[in-house]
């Protein structure tokens, strides 16, 4: 049976499964709504316990995409266009090496690196590195680049981001705006490669249309307590989605190879 049947017969048999994914799209789309960035690296892992990740990265891409379009208007007008265009095309050509990735590499071993990066860049930010200037070119040109490989390889292209904001002089609005819109063109590119590439079923698009409502929701009340608390509490409950992400990505790696 291919990856889209087995998927189809787990939800079947398996209720709890689709309880489990559902309630993982609502928590994703809560940290998406507060920090800009949360969605793929808990929704992601988490379609990953039921699906293949060859199957659950073209759903999160396809939700990642919804997501961005669902908050455009109000995270436009914040938007730094500067870095949001480098970042954002250097980000697209990488998503097209990082999906031919996704299709040739071991799952097992594709978690344990997506949680090993996570990790580390979860140490950086801990120690409160900081830069207290606009980052050069290169820097930033490097920063999109590691998304992207990232998003293309299992639609978590938030690490490289997320040290490059809350390293940087950026305000908490700023940076979520503006990752919001890069992750859009990340995702677009990526799905777009899958989908050539024969990722893309009937079976993708029935499990969007299942878990983006509750995603949607999730959003609403996370940018409701952004607008509440973001400003003080931003960069420590972005430190927090890393540290947990790292740990789920770990953990289910060692679980695989153990089993």
């Amino acid at each position: 049976m291919n990856d889209d049947g087995s998927a189809a017969a787990t939800l079947a048999t398996h209720p709890w499964a689709l309880a489990f994914a559902g309630l993982a799209m609502l928590a994703a789309g809560a940290m998406r709504g507060f920090s800009g960035f949360g969605a793929a690296m808990l929704g992601m892992p988490a379609l990953s316990m039921v699906f293949p990740p060859a199957l659950a990265a073209p759903i999160m891409t396809s939700m990642q995409i919804l997501s961005t379009l669902q908050t455009a208007g109000a995270d436009r007008p914040h938007v730094l266009w500067r870095q949001a265009l480098i970042l954002g095309v250097a980000s697209g050509v990488a998503a097209l090496v990082g999906a031919q990735l996704l299709v040739a590499a071991n799952p097992s071993i594709s978690r344990l690196i997506m949680g090993c990066i996570v990790l580390a860049a979860v140490v950086v930010l801990a120690s409160g590195w900081r830069y207290h200037h606009q980052p050069r070119f290169g820097v930033t040109l490097t920063a999109g680049a590691c998304s992207g490989l990232g998003n293309g390889f299992a639609a978590i292209g938030g690490p490289p981001l997320v040290a490059y904001f809350l390293g940087g002089p950026f305000s908490p609005l700023n940076a979520r705006a503006t990752m919001t819109i890069i992750f859009g063109v990340q995702s677009t590119v990526s799905l777009m490669t899958l989908a050539a590439m024969g990722k893309v079923s009937s079976h993708t698009l029935l499990f969007v249309l299942i878990a983006y409502p509750l995603q949607a929701v999730g959003i609403v009340l996370g940018r409701r307590l952004f607008l509440r608390h973001g400003d003080s509490h931003y960069r420590r409950v972005c430190i927090f989605i890393l540290a947990l992400m790292a740990l789920l990505l770990i953990a289910r790696s060692a679980w695989d190879m153990l089993a």
